[in-house]
């Protein structure tokens, strides 16, 4: 009979990259944070981590104000670094220093009777693949506004229509890195979210959907395969537990792949 400790000792370690996207006051922090409330193993990644120093951000000469939506306003060396480190290491390396924000994104609170039944779901998914797979599940969430899709396992995308964004947006503390571990409130000038902040999120996301269409076009496979994109306002208005459960459903799948093969 084979000695337990033998069995523990050759576990196998997978980690699951798991990308939560959209624009700003999307959803997207808020989803990962419940996720991670439900997942076993799991821990978030937040792309704000890896903004430049605010002296190296670019400045729009319009609106003469630091531009915290553009590409180069990420470290991606570093970000993507960082998430292979992740996938190396199973778990965020030790020397991360990550922002500290006030807000822990769980203002929208869920319904706790579902997320409990989720969580029972995945302790149980979680043993089974340790006896069938003989393979521990690390889930690592990546929360960004502007990723590296090609770089992630799973990848979601909250789309939101505009007009809900820019409302959600004026009842929201914004949030932007000063110095190591620490961020600041962040009011935005006039104009920022109009000529800058949606503006950046259409151009950097043209790609994944047909025809540019960023804000009614169906993903394009091309370029992100099997992106589960979630339209909560779209047809029936669909609650975070809603949500949540969507992608959860999609992750169980991953899992019951990995004990297939």
């Amino acid at each position: 009979m084979s000695d337990p400790m033998d069995l523990m000792a050759n576990i196998k370690t997978k980690v699951i990259l798991v990308g939560v996207g959209g624009a700003s006051c999307s959803g997207k922090t808020t989803l990962a944070k419940h996720m991670k409330d439900i997942l076993p193993n799991s821990v978030i990644v937040h792309q704000d981590d890896f903004y430049l120093p605010e002296e190296l951000i670019p400045t729009h000469q319009g609106l003469n104000t630091k531009n915290w939506d553009a590409p180069s306003a990420i470290d991606w060396p570093r970000m993507q670094k960082f998430l292979w480190d992740v996938k190396c290491l199973g778990g965020i390396p030790l020397d991360h220093i990550g922002c500290v924000t006030p807000d822990d994104g769980r203002n929208v609170p869920i319904d706790e009777t579902r997320a409990d039944a989720w969580k029972a779901r995945f302790q149980d998914l979680e043993q089974r693949c340790l006896v069938v797979a003989n393979t521990k599940v690390i889930w690592v969430l990546v929360d960004g506004f502007m990723l590296y899709w090609n770089q992630l396992d799973v990848c979601i995308f909250l789309r939101v229509q505009e007009h809900i964004l820019k409302e959600r947006l004026e009842h929201v503390l914004l949030m932007v890195p000063c110095c190591a571990r620490i961020v600041v409130p962040w009011t935005d000038p006039e104009g920022y979210w109009d000529i800058i902040c949606y503006p950046e999120y259409i151009m950097t996301h043209k790609d994944l959907f047909k025809d540019g269409d960023v804000e009614t076009g169906e993903p394009s496979e091309g370029q992100v395969k099997g992106l589960l994109m979630i339209e909560p306002e779209a047809k029936e208005k669909m609650d975070m537990i809603d949500i949540v459960e969507v992608c959860l459903e999609k992750l169980a799948c991953v899992v019951s792949d990995l004990m297939r093969h």
